[in-house]
């Protein structure tokens, strides 16, 4: 007994024990968590006070940078300026409201600095300082030019030229310089160059189909800056095609973001291939960034229509029938239209994802004129048909308007030329074959829509209709 009570005694010293310990640990947490909480509030506090002293810093430097300039300003006023100085701000001053505000970036006796912006591509800063013999029987100034978004070809043209014109102006020999101010004549001239000229961004596809496609005797026929209107002549032998492209330029947008407009102004090829030239150049057009058919998304809500849809089906119908019209056969119209409908609606909402799709425009004058001369004009004139071994067209333009219809050149879609007979007998013969004799693409094209089913049916009726003839001509001896 004594040895039991012996160890409920240990027993309850080691409980009371393990209690305060572990009382001891939680006080210690909590002056733990105390102290944290303490340290993350004065880290705030010193933050905060360490960005009010950032900010009244910044406010003591403006004001303090504002003082020194109006100081600067007032000691200028008040000092006595010099002869040339005095005569830079003159010219400053008369130009000064004639200019846009947003253009003058610098505008001060030592450098005027104009940034030009008319669109997103066309962007160009201005430079101009007054050299130590500015006087108003002298008033040339340097320039610089710079622009990051044009062609550098473009901005040594702009300098060059604004300098030939400065130079004309106000140059040594130039006459009477009075009432005539360099800066005005800067703004005026870059104005006119870059505010009028709609073929800036089109410049180095323009050097590349002079230096790619244009070999003689093809060659540029102008070029109309202001009128964003380019004319190539493309020539393959005797045959010519007088290319027409225009840039359309309107609210600050510049090729290649604008429309194009292809046209042809002349050529000595038929009516029908420069028809068909011009149609599929139109149609590549549209490939690299013409407006697709426009969708709203309201057509895509789940609400009833407010018109019938409109069925593929023969709508004229017998009025027995209609009566007379099963369950049966109504249900399976029903589906039909439901179907139908379906089909729409798919065909809208793809239509609609690809309209809100970023859409990428691509420069395509070049692509327009190495198109109509290496897919188009080359190849029907130098090719010969695949069934005849004959030339596609004559090798003098003036015989194109004696071509006899059935020897005209169909293009396919693959973009082998052949004459129709050629093609017409190939295709209405066995072995009905549809492929190309070049490539071996099926045969496609909009005159030649028969199956070979059909064909083959008309061959049957044709061959029986002359063995019919040749029957009766034995018979009564013809």
């Amino acid at each position: 007994k004594g040895e039991v009570e012996s160890l409920n005694d240990v027993e309850l010293e080691m409980h009371r024990k393990w209690n305060v310990s572990f009382k001891k640990k939680e006080a210690e947490e909590e002056v733990t968590d105390e102290r944290r909480a303490k340290h993350l509030a004065r880290l705030e506090e010193e933050e905060v006070r360490r960005i009010a002293q950032e900010a009244l810093r910044k406010q003591e430097e403006r004001e303090r940078l504002e003082r020194e300039r109006n100081a600067t300003a007032s000691n200028e006023e008040g000092e006595e300026m010099d002869d040339r100085k005095k005569y830079i701000l003159q010219v400053l001053e008369e130009i000064k409201g004639k200019i846009p505000d947003q253009c003058k970036a610098a505008f001060t006796s030592e450098l005027v600095q104009l940034n030009l912006e008319y669109s997103e591509r066309v962007k160009v800063t201005v430079k101009a300082s007054f050299p130590k013999g500015f006087s108003p029987s002298n008033k040339m100034v340097h320039c610089d030019v710079e622009s990051k978004s044009l062609h550098e070809d473009i901005v040594g043209k702009l300098l060059a030229g604004l300098q030939q014109h400065l130079e004309q102006t106000f140059g040594a020999g130039s006459g009477n310089q009075e009432g005539e101010n360099p800066i005005g004549h800067i703004y005026q001239y870059c104005d006119k160059f870059l505010g009028k000229n709609h073929l800036l961004t089109a410049y180095e596809e323009i050097q590349r189909i002079k230096k790619e496609i244009l070999k003689p005797p093809s060659k540029v026929l102008g070029l109309e800056n202001k009128q964003g209107v380019i004319k190539v002549r493309v020539q393959v032998e005797k045959y010519y095609v007088d290319l027409k492209v225009k840039v359309f330029c309107k609210n600050s947008v510049d090729y290649p973001d604008g429309i194009i407009e292809v046209g042809i102004i002349e050529t000595n090829l038929t009516k029908e291939l420069e028809k068909s030239f011009l149609a599929l150049t139109e149609a590549r057009i549209r490939l690299h960034g013409d407006a697709q058919e426009v969708v709203d998304a309201s057509m895509l809500e789940d609400r009833p229509p407010e018109k019938e849809a409109k069925s593929k089906m023969k709508k004229k119908v017998h009025p027995r029938k209609v009566v007379f019209q099963t369950a049966a056969s109504k249900n399976t119209e029903a589906e039909m239209l439901q179907k139908q409908e379906e089909r729409e609606r798919e065909r809208l909402k793809k239509l609609l994802e690809d309209s809100n799709r970023p859409k990428v425009i691509e420069p395509r004058i070049f692509i327009i004129v190495e198109f109509v001369y290496k897919e188009l004009l080359k190849p029907v004139v130098e090719s010969k048909c695949p069934c005849c071994d004959k030339k596609i067209l004559p090798s003098d333009p003036k015989h194109c308007a004696k071509i006899p219809s059935k020897m005209k050149a169909d293009r396919l879609y693959c973009g082998h030329f052949y004459h129709h007979h050629c093609l017409t007998n190939y295709l209405s013969n066995p072995p009905f074959d549809d492929e190309c004799h070049i490539c071996g693409a099926q045969i496609s094209h909009h005159k030649f829509v028969d199956t070979k089913q059909q064909l083959e049916k008309r061959w049957a009726q044709k061959q029986a209709r002359q063995r019919e003839i040749e029957d009766l001509e034995d018979l009564f001896g013809f």
